[in-house]
């Protein structure tokens, strides 16, 4: 049972601590067993997990969201601090070469930056989740989201090569988490490059959870549709979601409208928000 969740790493710092900001994302998970949850750029993983006074050798597991820079980066780090072996686990595809198209005539790398074998000669234990699959007792996750025929990401710079290819990511490696709580049944999400309304859905089906306690973590819907942040707006009263904490990639225009929605209801998740389940 999860019983409390750190915000780590996001793009923001919210308490008067000498904490680091950045565009990235991680959660410390505690209860039964402690769990990382990304490990943001890299850049402020293992300070703030030592200034917020956190164990880093208590890891269990580090779980990974997909394969972009600002999810992964801090692994290395992550591994090094930690020392000894530590299960990783995430869909495979997060290893493909993750790229943004920034104009007609510039890609650029935005992947892992690592190869395996160097993570996995500091300590990485690598497990590969599919689908809809139990990760822990208390841990849940959901990847290869499904979507109707041609449906394609908001972001369309975002890109992967495959066999040499450059085509628009599919981002089958876009991974959730459900996690048990006393408070109910909580979602995280790393971007939600998948779509959120259709991950919600998903795990709704998959998990038989008629309603979630909090969904917390990163949208990618500053690019999307009006009628979809809609759509994913009435999702949170569909599920009679109690603690609407979207944040990082959700853009500050869709946050503020989050936040004008649902009032009380809306947390900012920034980096040393504690959230105790």
């Amino acid at each position: 049972m999860i019983k409390r969740l750190t915000v780590i790493c996001e793009n923001s710092v919210y308490v008067p601590l000498p904490l680091i900001g950045e565009h990235g994302l991680s959660f410390l998970l505690e209860g039964d067993e402690t769990t990382l949850f990304d490990t943001g750029q890299g850049l402020g993983v293992v300070h703030n997990l030592k200034m917020m006074g956190k164990d880093i050798s208590s890891i269990r597991r580090i779980i990974l969201s997909h394969g972009h820079y600002d999810h992964t980066g801090g692994l290395l780090p992550v591994l090094r601090e930690h020392g000894g072996k530590t299960p990783v686990f995430l869909h495979p595809s997060a290893f493909n070469n993750k790229l943004a198209q920034r104009s007609p005539d510039l890609i650029v790398k935005i992947g892992m930056g690592t190869s395996r074998e160097e993570y996995e000669n500091a300590g990485a234990v690598f497990s590969e989740i599919y689908g809809y699959s139990s990760v822990c007792g208390s841990i849940h996750a959901l990847c290869d989201v499904r979507h109707h025929e041609g449906w394609e990401p908001w972001d369309k710079m975002l890109k992967t090569e495959v066999g040499g290819e450059v085509k628009s990511d599919p981002f089958n490696d876009d991974l959730s988490l459900l996690v048990d709580t006393p408070s109910g049944p909580v979602v995280l999400l790393g971007c939600a490059h998948a779509g959120m309304v259709e991950i919600l859905d998903q795990i709704s089906e998959a998990s038989g959870c008629k309603e979630f306690y909090a969904v917390i973590g990163g949208t990618h819907l500053g690019s999307a549709p009006d009628d979809y942040v809609k759509r994913a707006m009435d999702a949170m009263d569909r599920y009679n979601v109690k603690v609407v904490a979207v944040s990082h990639c959700t853009g500050f225009r869709v946050a503020c409208a989050f936040a004008a929605r649902f009032g009380e209801r809306f947390v900012n998740a920034s980096v040393g928000r504690v959230f105790s389940f």
